[in-house]
């Protein structure tokens, strides 16, 4: 069976470099060498594109993301055989269940797929159905529009460059979408946590729902003091927490602290984007701004006082003067009230069930 799946994913493998070739688009492949086992390649120089973490590990080779264009993934791929030396990929982690992280699982079909148990609904929501129509459409006028954007542009600058790389994937994602894609879920799921023991690594896979998606994890390799975050929080941000998903933010919090609290070094975060950045100390310091808040107004809750009352005592300046530097307004929301409240009605709820 496993022999069957590596030749059906072989095949895929040849008929996206044809396609991509065939599009004459070729965007730079980068890579980054953290040492002989861990290694981070993404594809362009302007886009968000997916910053893909392969590991080498004793029993077979981890990748950490997944992206949306299959061409990429199978570029990806074929970078971290060829750093490696080896072709035994044992697992692929999806870190949520977003299309531009997981629609080029089918290029690691011959792998086990891992995810939190909430990725496969949100996959199916998205990749399927009506879902997969809706997302071609949004695509194709997005491209329609970055081309008009395009002539409006001067060449030189950095807007127009990324505006025609941003065409460049597009004209990839959608044909590839619209023929030869198969939905690839992941077939391990867990829901608070889980660890996979790759004899020379141990990989630490935790939910931190309640960030970003309702399936959020992260990702530690204590060995290689890695970090693997997905898009929770980047470093020049004040951490959201989106009301609307419902997930314990108390497990979260506990599965965060069992990295930052363990005692265990931190050397490197990788988020899911290229372009994005997350220190090792914001990293730690997200923690202690969150369960700050969840210890302190929980305890408040408990002494009776009101929503009110714990705006009015966590301010950044006087308590998380860490953050005062950083994006703590968005879109007129100033975060911390809107963490406070989100917070709020989370211990609120969970009393009254």
């Amino acid at each position: 069976m496993r022999s069957t799946i590596k030749i059906a994913a072989l095949i895929v493998l040849i008929s996206v470099f044809t396609g991509f070739l065939q599009a004459g688009m070729e965007l730079p492949l980068h890579q980054k060498k953290l040492n002989d086992k861990v290694l981070i390649v993404w594809i362009g120089d302007y886009m968000q594109q997916i910053a893909t973490v392969a590991l080498a590990t004793k029993k077979g080779i981890v990748v950490i993301e997944a992206s949306l264009i299959r061409s990429h993934d199978a570029r990806v791929r074929q970078a971290i055989e060829k750093e490696f030396g080896r072709n035994d990929f044992k697992y692929l982690i999806n870190t949520h269940f977003h299309h531009d992280h997981t629609a080029g699982n089918q290029i690691y079909a011959d792998a086990t797929i891992v995810g939190h148990k909430n990725v496969p609904a949100g996959m199916k929501e998205e990749l399927t159905g009506e879902g997969l129509v809706k997302l071609i459409d949004k695509f194709k006028g997005m491209q329609k529009d970055r081309e008009e954007a395009l002539k409006h542009l001067e060449p030189e600058s950095r807007d127009y460059k990324f505006t025609e790389e941003f065409i460049a994937c597009l004209k990839l994602a959608i044909p590839e979408l619209q023929s030869g894609f198969v939905p690839t879920f992941p077939s391990v799921l867990f829901e608070k946590n889980m660890i996979l023991d790759m004899g020379d690594m141990t990989i630490e896979l935790y939910s931190l729902g309640g960030m970003h998606t309702d399936s959020d994890i992260v990702i530690f390799v204590p060995e290689e003091g890695l970090v693997a975050i997905g898009d929770v929080a980047p470093d020049q941000m004040l951490p959201y927490i989106r009301k609307e998903l419902k997930s314990d933010f108390s497990v979260t919090l506990e599965n965060w602290g069992r990295i930052v609290e363990s005692g265990r070094e931190i050397k490197y975060v990788n988020m899911a984007h290229s372009d994005m950045f997350l220190s090792v100390e914001t990293f730690k310091e997200q923690y202690r701004y969150l369960n700050t808040l969840w210890q302190g107004l929980s305890e408040m809750f408990r002494q009776g006082l009101t929503l009110e009352d714990a705006k009015k005592k966590y301010t950044i300046e006087k308590d998380f003067p860490y953050f005062k530097e950083k994006i703590i307004k968005m879109r007129d929301i100033d975060i911390n009230e809107h963490n406070i409240e989100a917070i709020w009605e989370r211990i609120a709820n969970s009393q009254t069930i």
